[in-house]
């Protein structure tokens, strides 16, 4: 299958728009995910890139590197969680073609469906731990680029739903109720955890 994370975003946005359906929801997903990482790590990039005050007191200098040492290690575990990310843009349209290729064959079905619900939670997860890290940053960030986290949040929340919502539509096909119920809760856990992030990404915000 074609890679789509080797195309352009001109060329995506081209293969998105036809009537081939892949890339779709769970590939877009994965992408504005990705972009929203990349975002968070270029507020910290900047924040790192200015200079330090002068004449700080050995307690401020010491606060000050431990809070470029903090916002280095939110750039580095994003780098990680980005990469894994930006893959599911790829691997989602893979599983959607083993999704249709176990249409009949009903114990083949239900582990791609499983599988299928395993990539996108895993994502979702993936998302939760970079919003929650945005909200961290945001605490760590002063001036206008303060504003990004706050589209980096939003896209967060965007692509979180959609990770979640494309994961459940397999979930609604799964005939093992002990699959379908373990997938269930694990949505459910997915979003409560995000639910506490954003309510910290809003009062970061303030």
């Amino acid at each position: 299958m074609q890679s789509f994370t080797a195309l352009s975003l001109e060329e995506y946005l081209e293969k998105l728009s036809s009537a081939e359906p892949v890339p779709g929801g769970g590939s877009v997903s994965a992408y504005v995910a990705s972009l929203a990482m990349g975002l968070t790590q270029m507020v910290g990039r900047i924040t790192l890139g200015r200079k330090k005050k002068q004449g700080l007191s050995p307690e401020e200098e010491k606060r000050e590197e431990e809070r470029r040492g903090n916002i280095q290690k939110i750039i580095d575990f994003l780098e990680k969680v980005k990469e894994q990310a930006f893959q599911i843009v790829d691997l989602d349209p893979q599983i959607y073609q083993e999704v249709m290729s176990a249409w009949g064959d009903e114990q083949k079905m239900e582990d791609t469906l499983q599988n299928s619900f395993r990539l996108q939670a895993d994502l979702a997860l993936l998302i939760v731990m970079a919003h929650e890290w945005n909200a961290n940053l945001a605490g760590m960030v002063k001036g206008s680029i303060k504003n990004d986290l706050l589209v980096a949040a939003g896209l967060y929340e965007g692509s979180f739903k959609g990770a979640c919502d494309t994961a459940m539509i397999n979930v609604k096909y799964m005939k093992d109720e002990t699959r379908k119920a373990a997938a269930e809760k694990a949505l459910q856990d997915l979003k409560k955890r995000f639910s506490t992030g954003a309510d910290a990404n809003d009062q970061s915000a303030s």
